[in-house]
């Protein structure tokens, strides 16, 4: 009699289990046990298989902004950056000897198509993003989106949770070393009950034409919110992250800026909590440079003066040229005035975002808090923005 006894591993490679024997084990007539592959021996080899594995990224689109982020995938030690596209050939060639990506293609099927990527990075225009989440998640790849989101994103994310795969939005600075720090504060109740929350970016419009429609924020149809979606998304998230993702009870937007072609070039507003709790925010392309949230709890407060960039108040926070490195200081308040400053390991902010997602990717634990969090703020932002909309109106949630 031979009996026969099959083992299979599992490579997580994002979309699916996929399985591949690696050890027989037979037993023959009084018992022998004859070993085709040493138990221990394989399991140490797929363990080393999975801790040097990288995730591979394609890049679809060469928006400016993937310049930073394709720099932070390769630092990223669990990810590379594996192939861009382009709808034209010559232009993905281009970017990519730039940038050192080994594959270009010269659509974004293409780049679906290949069965080596695990994941993409998406920074096409907020029009077609939803299209393009929809499409990435079909073909099985992990999406990582940047913001803000557009009318239509739950159906994209739902689509993303059908197939199976990850979906995560561009927001960077919640993955720093200084955020992990600050949410423990919080969580553990250093600052008491967080009540009150202020949040601004601004900075100044660098020129007539940039602020008269020459940048995709200062056109609504490219950016149909304009100012409000691309600098608004991050005080609209501070807020919501420091009040543990709870969404407001109303919210109303005022202040309204357009510029001559019907775009909001400046903006601010109120979101009411539950229990007496609110925040302000102020946002757009007409003030100094502002990037900034002071959570206020009834025991204390903290205070960020560099959320988006890091580096300072000074510091370079343009998408395109610097990295978003820094972000290792904040300040620490008491009920009575005292402030102290605190200060945590430096960090790149895509290199984490980058390593946090690959992570999730290679342990194959979908991690369902990152959809929720882009839902909430996008649910938040159609609020406020429908207010602009209505003249001031106060929007209930």
């Amino acid at each position: 009699m031979v009996v026969g006894l099959a083992l299979f591993e599992g490579a997580i490679d994002g979309d699916s289990l996929c399985h591949a024997p690696i050890l027989t084990l037979s037993m023959v007539g009084s018992g022998n046990l004859h070993y085709r592959i040493a138990i221990k021996r394989s399991l140490n080899e797929r363990t080393a298989t999975m801790e040097n594995r990288k995730v591979r990224w394609g890049i679809i689109g060469t928006a400016e902004i993937a310049t930073k982020v394709v720099a932070g995938m390769h630092d990223a030690e669990n990810a590379e950056a594996a192939a861009v596209a382009s709808r034209s050939l010559d232009k993905a060639e281009a970017w990519a000897k730039e940038h050192r990506v080994p594959q270009a293609f010269g659509s974004y099927e293409e780049l679906l198509a290949d069965d080596s990527i695990d994941a993409v990075y998406l920074p096409v225009p907020t029009a077609l993003r939803n299209e393009w989440i929809k499409k990435a998640a079909r073909a099985g790849k992990h999406v990582y989106a940047e913001k803000p989101l557009a009318d239509g994103i739950e159906e994209a994310v739902e689509v993303c949770n059908e197939n199976g795969v990850q979906f995560m939005d561009g927001t960077m600075w919640v993955h720093s070393t200084r955020t992990q720090d600050i949410e423990k504060r919080i969580a553990n109740g250093d600052i008491g009950q967080v009540r009150r929350v202020t949040s601004a970016f601004t900075f100044k419009a660098p020129s007539k034409e940039w602020y008269e429609g020459g940048n995709g924020r200062t056109d609504k149809s490219r950016e149909p919110m304009g100012c409000f979606g691309d600098q608004g998304w991050y005080p609209i998230n501070a807020i919501l992250w420091s009040f543990g993702y709870e969404l407001p009870e109303k919210v109303q937007m005022t202040s309204v800026s357009k510029n001559s072609i019907d775009t909001i070039t400046a903006c601010g507003g109120t979101l009411w909590f539950s229990g007496g709790r609110m925040a302000t925010f102020d946002a757009g392309c007409e003030l100094a440079h502002r990037s900034q949230v002071e959570t206020v709890g009834d025991a204390g407060l903290i205070k960020i003066d560099d959320l988006v960039g890091g580096q300072g108040r000074s510091g370079n926070f343009a998408a395109y040229g610097e990295r978003f490195t820094g972000s290792s200081r904040y300040i620490l308040g008491d009920a009575d005035g005292k402030d102290t400053e605190q200060e945590v390991e430096p960090c790149d902010h895509v290199v984490k975002l980058v390593e946090k997602f690959s992570n999730i990717i290679l342990t194959g634990k979908l991690d369902a808090q990152w959809p929720k969090r882009s839902l909430a703020c996008h649910r938040v932002m159609s609020a406020l923005f429908e207010s602009a909309e209505s003249d001031g109106a106060v929007i209930q949630l």
